[in-house]
């Protein structure tokens, strides 16, 4: 079975839709920054990491 991930566009949609206030918008930020960096690290997909950082909340 095969999960479809959302883009980096779709994940912020969501993002917006069910966080509504700055401070978690800002937080999803952040983590995104660092997923994307440890993916990196790690050889990992980074634009998959980043947007999981980026929803990790919802």
């Amino acid at each position: 079975m095969s999960e479809k991930i959302p883009t980096r566009a779709e994940a912020f949609e969501l993002l917006k839709k069910y966080n509504q206030t700055e401070s978690l918008i800002k937080h999803a930020l952040a983590v995104e920054g660092v997923m994307r960096y440890m993916a990196r690290k790690r050889n990992e997909d980074e634009e998959k990491w980043g947007v999981i950082g980026l929803i990790h909340d919802l």
